[in-house]
């Protein structure tokens, strides 16, 4: 949507229309440093890399072709946009075997002998003790106060996830694994769930997640309103991705938006 000036502005968000509010996991509620968990996994197996950038962007491409989508590729090699927000449910395969398969691929691509397992394993450890952002349980709390229902929709596996949960002691009404899923965002189906389970339509379940791809783009195409979470300065969205209703830098700003008060205490 583009103002008169050309611009793109936001959808109006109705405050008044959200019971419920869904959150991703990791890089939304949870923080991870990605790129210091694989520098931590490689150092761990003595494995030395010439340009550990390289290495890391290595393995997030390949993840286009070692997760459940990776059988139907555009011509940028990437997965078929299409076909993961709405084409059949691909078999199902864990995040921690999707991990040792990108694990695999960079070691074989860069002759390297590793144990793709054990690098699975490591960021399972990482991420099960994954800490929340400053005042995440605080803006939880209030939201459940002013009588939100609260749901944690992830890209995980129950155990890291769940353990992570715990380890921060946060309280949630729903939670919804692409394990217990059996399918990943953005499929629609996981969205579509997730409203089922708080008991409300799309439209009354405002989503709230950091990534373009998983986040922003699959809870539109389901028929929730979005919050995109930016949590790096850098942080933009592709022209031709959809504008979510707000575009917040903490979780602070989620619960202004819905007026629910924080206390003095976190809000400043």
């Amino acid at each position: 949507m583009t103002s008169d000036d050309g611009a793109f502005a936001a959808p109006a968000l109705d405050p008044g229309a959200i019971r419920a509010v869904a959150f991703d996991g990791y890089g939304t509620l949870f923080d991870w440093d990605f790129r210091a968990a694989l520098r931590e996994a490689l150092d761990r197996q003595g494995l030395a890399v010439e340009d550990f950038e390289e290495t890391a962007k290595g393995f997030e491409k390949a993840w286009n072709s070692v997760s459940p989508w990776g059988d139907r590729v555009d011509d940028e090699g990437k997965p078929d946009r299409a076909y993961m927000l709405d084409g059949p449910v691909p078999e199902f395969i864990t995040t921690w075997e999707i991990w040792r398969r990108q694990f695999a691929w960079v070691f074989e691509d860069q002759g390297l002998e590793g144990d793709p397992a054990a690098g699975a394993d490591h960021f399972r450890e990482v991420l099960s003790h994954a800490p929340a952002y400053p005042g995440t349980r605080d803006v939880l709390d209030a939201l459940d106060a002013a009588g939100y229902r609260l749901a944690l929709l992830s890209n995980a596996d129950e155990d890291f996830l769940q353990s992570a949960v715990s380890h921060n002691r946060l309280r949630l009404s729903v939670i919804q694994t692409s394990e217990s899923l059996r399918t990943y965002k953005p499929h629609r189906e996981v969205f579509d769930e997730t409203c089922r389970r708080l008991g409300c339509g799309p439209a009354e379940v405002l989503y709230v997640g950091d990534s373009p791809q998983a986040d922003v783009l699959g809870a539109d195409n389901a028929g929730l309103p979005v919050a995109w979470v930016r949590r790096s300065e850098d942080a933009e969205l592709a022209e031709d991705y959809p504008t979510p209703a707000l575009a917040i830098d903490t979780l602070h700003e989620l619960a202004e938006a819905l007026g629910v008060p924080l206390p003095s205490a976190v809000a400043s």
